[in-house]
Order: C-alpha cells, then sequence, then structure tokens
C-alpha cells in the first residue's frame, strides 16, 4: 500500500485522533508553566504579539493554498475577525490573570469555559442550556467557591481575570456554533491569528513603550518556540481534527484533561502547594466540565 494512503487512514482512525487531542491537551496544560516564565520577562502584549506575529507567519505558509479563495466569503472574514478579537481579549486576561496567579490555578479556571459554553449558546443562539448544564453550573460554582474560600491562597485579582478569559473563550464558541457552518476553518484560524497578532502589536505600541527587550536566552526561545509550533498551530489543528474523527463526548473528555494537566505541571515544574480544599475545589470544577460536556453519553453507557 502507497504511504500517503496508509498515512490517510491513519489520520482517520479514532485512537489516532484520540491520541492527537491528548497530546494538545497535555502541551496547552505545560503552557501554562511556559507561559508563567515569559511572563516575568515580557509585558503580557509584548509576549501576545511576538507570539501571535510568528503563528501567523507559519499558518499563513500553510494555509495560503486556500486563503485567496475562502477570503472572498464575507462571512469567512468577518467570522475571522470576530473570533480574533474575541481570542484575543480572553488571552490578555489569562495571561494577565497567570501574572497574578499560580499556573495551576490559572489552568483550571480557564477550563471553566466547557461549563460556560451552553449559556453562551443560550445568549447568542437562543437554544436553553439543559438541566445537565445547569447541574454542572452550579457544581463549577461551588468548586470556585471552595478555592475562594482557601485559607492559604484564595480568590484573587489573577483568578478573576482567568475566569474573564474562559468567558471569552465560552463567547467565540457559541459564535463558532451560529456562524462557522460552511467556512473554512483553516482560513479562519488564520485570519484569527492575525487579528490577535495586530491587536497584540497596537496594544504593547500604546501601553509598553518603556519596556527595553533584553536578549533572550537559548531557554527563551525554546519556550517562544514552544508556544508558537506547538501550542498554536499544531494544537489547534490537532483539536480541531480530532474533534471531527472521534466520538465528540470522549473527545471533549479528553481535551478537558488539559485542567489537571495544568495542575499536575505546576505542581511538579513551579512548586505550586495544592491544599487539600483547593484539591476539592479542583475536583469539582473537574466533575463539572466532564458532567457539561459528555453526562448524557456517560449516563446512557452506564444504563447499556
Amino acid at each position: 500500500m502507497a504511504p500517503s494512503l496508509q498515512h490517510g487512514k491513519l489520520l482517520e482512525r479514532p485512537g489516532f485522533n484520540k491520541l492527537l487531542i491528548l497530546v494538545a491537551a497535555a502541551s496547552w496544560g505545560l503552557s501554562f508553566i511556559v507561559m508563567k516564565d515569559l511572563v516575568t520577562k515580557l509585558p503580557v502584549f509584548r509576549l501576545l504579539a511576538i507570539r501571535y506575529v510568528l503563528a501567523s507567519a507559519v499558518i499563513v505558509v500553510v494555509a495560503w493554498p486556500a486563503l485567496r479563495t475562502a477570503l472572498r466569503s464575507s462571512r469567512t472574514r468577518k467570522l475571522g475577525l470576530l473570533l480574533g478579537l474575541l481570542n484575543f481579549a480572553a488571552y490578555a486576561v489569562q495571561t494577565l490573570g497567570l501574572s497574578l496567579t499560580t499556573p495551576g490555578k490559572n489552568s483550571f479556571f480557564t477550563g471553566c469555559y466547557c461549563v460556560m459554553v451552553p449559556f453562551a449558546v443560550w445568549l447568542v443562539v437562543g437554544e436553553r442550556p439543559t438541566a445537565r448544564h445547569v447541574a454542572a453550573g452550579a457544581i463549577c460554582v461551588l468548586g470556585i467557591g471552595l478555592i475562594a474560600v482557601d485559607g492559604e491562597s484564595g480568590f484573587n485579582l489573577g483568578d478573576l481575570l482567568t475566569l474573564g478569559g474562559a468567558v471569552c473563550y465560552a463567547v467565540q464558541y457559541a459564535c463558532l456554533a451560529r456562524w462557522g457552518g460552511g467556512t473554512d476553518s483553516l482560513v479562519v484560524t488564520t485570519l484569527e491569528f492575525i487579528v490577535m497578532a495586530l491587536a497584540s502589536l497596537l496594544t504593547t505600541v500604546v501601553f509598553e513603550q518603556g519596556f527595553v527587550l533584553t536578549t533572550p536566552t537559548l531557554s527563551d526561545v525554546g519556550a517562544m518556540a514552544f508556544l508558537v509550533l506547538v501550542c498554536s498551530c499544531f494544537d489547534f489543528w490537532a483539536i480541531n481534527h480530532g474533534m471531527m474523527h472521534v466520538d465528540p463526548a470522549e473527545g471533549a473528555v479528553i481535551s478537558a484533561l488539559e485542567a489537571p494537566f495544568g495542575v499536575a505541571a505546576s505542581v511538579a515544574l513551579y512548586g505550586e502547594q495544592v491544599t487539600s480544599r483547593m484539591l476539592l475545589g479542583f475536583s469539582m470544577i473537574f466533575i463539572a466540565i466532564i458532567i457539561s460536556e459528555a453526562g448524557d453519553a456517560i449516563l446512557a453507557r452506564l444504563r447499556r
């Protein structure tokens, strides 16, 4: 059999696509540690500008054959602009939050967007959330409450900003649900990256003029390459492609592992101390994500 045919079949296999989603979840979880280190050396918007200018350059090269045709669609252009602005807002407040809280808390509070999506869809599309979604939302709020009253770390401004980023992510998914049908996902992602790059450049020019860029170390270059090539270009493709070839409930559960991966990396590499109350709160948030994303499928399988 020709290698190209074998390659094509591999990309369609559920097991391989589950692995793609798992790799994306793990690398996104690890990215919170990488970002935490870089935000101590670079202003937030300067960091985002560098990341998304480089990511835009890479993805434009990949998407170039489809760009000229797809850009004739005003719907594609408008969706790319909207998602770019929402994603810029999400990454901006999430990264600002990361500079004020721990990577583990930042990753878990970011993961709350999964629970928020049904309510954002209700706002944008008009489709009411089910009782399962309401229950998941209540459990998630209780988990956040447990972390908020934790005596050792508590709920701070960084956590609040992170939750604001989660809201932006949820609204982004709702917009995709309403206007994403019939558009080229690679082209939309390309436009999204370009808008984020331009918005970050404009913001850093206006608000971060006093910063003097120092010579980056080899470690800094490696960290940025990881964020650009793995966490931006590869992971976006892996999630989009993987979700198209696996059971949606199973894919959602695997992608939700980003949050525990983030906490594990923070404890192992950043030295974050997780109290028993925080651990219980994290567990409740993770359970809420599972219920929100795959509750019906899990119950159906248990009944069978």
